[in-house]
């Protein structure tokens, strides 16, 4: 993986990742609290417009924050596995804000770790 980091298309698709981490995340945790106050409250018909259209609006915004994962992935030459888990952290709450972390941190040290050799 250290040779992998030393792509200068590294930088690029981590940041795309990043960003799009966490506006998957912030959209994912919207829907969902918007299911909860539905399943605990009478809610009017306004308000599940409103949650339908940002549920739809997340879903298009998950293709997107697919395709960066893809790529990140692809550059890093990383396992299927990890593709997987990465593709969960846009259907699972919160999942997103830890991984885009944890590889974002990752990627640097093996940036450093490369570049210190």
């Amino acid at each position: 993986m250290t040779e992998a980091a030393l792509d200068p298309r590294v930088n690029g698709a981590l940041t795309r990742y990043r960003i799009m981490a966490v506006i998957t995340g912030t959209f994912l945790i919207a829907v969902f609290a918007g299911l909860i106050i539905k399943a605990l409250v009478d809610t009017s018909d306004g308000f599940d417009a409103v949650t339908g259209f940002i549920a739809m609006t997340h879903g298009w915004i998950y293709i997107i924050y697919l395709a960066a994962t893809i790529h990140l992935w692809l550059v890093m030459h990383w396992g299927l596995g990890r593709l997987i888990i990465m593709a969960l952290g846009g259907i699972v709450p919160f999942l997103s804000f830890f991984l885009e972390h944890r590889y974002a941190q990752e990627v640097k040290a093996a940036r450093a770790g490369t570049l210190d050799a």
